[in-house]
């Protein structure tokens, strides 16, 4: 069976790192109930279950603005009738400093349900959203990327340097490498 093929099991748990090339918001739509957000979304939801279903079952993401932060949205309220856990990797303590008050409430919220909060750094440095990536990856089977297959981000090169299995997905479609 093609899901048994795609499972490469590390040990009991499955853990899965979710990202994106932070274009989420490129057409300069900002409301989340409006497309392409919409759709966005209801993608990221249909692949974190279909991961889920194929034994994934620790979820990391930095729960940045976008794809990160909605990822932890759905994994935690999943939480609430499956065995599946969310855990936020924030690269710097003061990372929403500058935002929109309803993802930064947005943001806690997740973090308050996360099964952990990693926090690498106290202020922002050059290198710490690297570190973060770096982090989860390093402790992941698996990356779940928003994006392309052929995008320049730091972590998508960083997971194929470290071999493990890389599901990206844009709208409906998802491409396994």
């Amino acid at each position: 069976m093609l899901i048994d093929m795609l499972l490469i099991q590390k040990g009991k748990t499955m853990i899965c790192t979710i990202a994106s090339n932070g274009k989420e918001f490129a057409s300069g739509v900002l409301n989340e109930s409006e497309e392409p957000i919409i759709s966005i979304k209801a993608a990221l939801r249909n692949n974190i279950w279909k991961l889920f279903t194929m034994g994934y079952d620790e979820f990391y993401s930095n729960t940045e603005i976008g794809v990160p932060l909605w990822a932890g949205a759905t994994v935690t309220a999943l939480e609430m009738f499956n065995e599946i856990k969310f855990y936020a990797v924030i690269p710097y303590e003061e990372q929403t400093t500058a935002w929109p008050e309803p993802q930064r409430d947005m943001y806690y919220s997740v973090h308050e349900k996360s099964e952990d909060v990693i926090m690498l750094d106290t202020h922002f440095e050059e290198g710490c959203y690297r570190r973060a990536d770096e982090y989860m990856i390093n402790d992941s089977d698996a990356l779940l990327y928003y994006g392309k297959s052929d995008d320049d981000a730091y972590i998508l090169k960083y997971a194929r340097k470290q071999g493990i299995r890389i599901f990206i997905f844009s709208d409906d479609k998802l491409e396994i490498e």
